[in-house]
């Protein structure tokens, strides 16, 4: 017959005050999951390299490091004279450059440092580098590149996660509200 309501084969029916099924929670749970693991990527992406650091050196030393086959970046104590710091080495022997980079970035954690320049590695080797320049207790460091691009990921990450937590937590709300019911 059109307009009558034949009850649902579990019992339940898709009346008001009629409890939930788990689907809401679930769903809450999970988009809550996501939110904290983008959030978390997101965190990685804009912290995450200051903690892959070489052992800092005084200005004026030699470090030995081992790096991998790509891109790596030299930090140096934060400082006003950029053009004033000459870093100079050799990977397996042979002598590379650095390249100023203008969208490489500066490490906040877990220490400050400010990017001097990068340099690609075409192979794994032992890095011997020195840099040495006019700043008072001046060290430096070998680690990842993170750049413009990098923050930028993070920042999508962030913003992506706000969404998926707040949803998230709106249906956990909601789903824990109408079992009170």
């Amino acid at each position: 017959m059109v307009g009558t309501r034949e009850p649902a084969v579990n019992g339940t029916s898709n009346q008001p005050g009629a409890r939930p099924s788990r689907g809401l929670a679930v769903v809450g749970l999970s988009l809550s999951a996501l939110g904290v693991i983008a959030l978390l990527g997101a965190a990685f992406l804009v912290f995450g390299a200051g903690f892959q650091l070489a052992p800092p050196v005084s200005f004026g030393k030699v470090m030995t490091v081992e790096v991998s086959r790509g891109d790596h970046a030299v930090y140096v104590t934060p400082n006003d004279h950029w053009s004033d710091i000459s870093c100079t080495g050799d990977l397996d022997g042979e002598e590379f450059a650095l390249r100023p980079e203008m969208t490489q970035q500066g490490l906040l954690l877990p220490e400050r440092w400010d990017a001097q320049g990068s340099f690609a590695a075409d192979a794994s080797g032992v890095l011997r580098i020195s840099c040495d320049g006019p700043v008072p207790d001046g060290r430096f460091t070998v680690g990842p590149v993170v750049s413009i691009v990098n923050l930028v990921g993070a920042l999508a990450a962030g913003v992506s996660a706000l969404p998926l937590l707040a949803g998230g937590l709106v249906l956990l709300g909601i789903a824990r509200r109408r079992t009170r019911v």
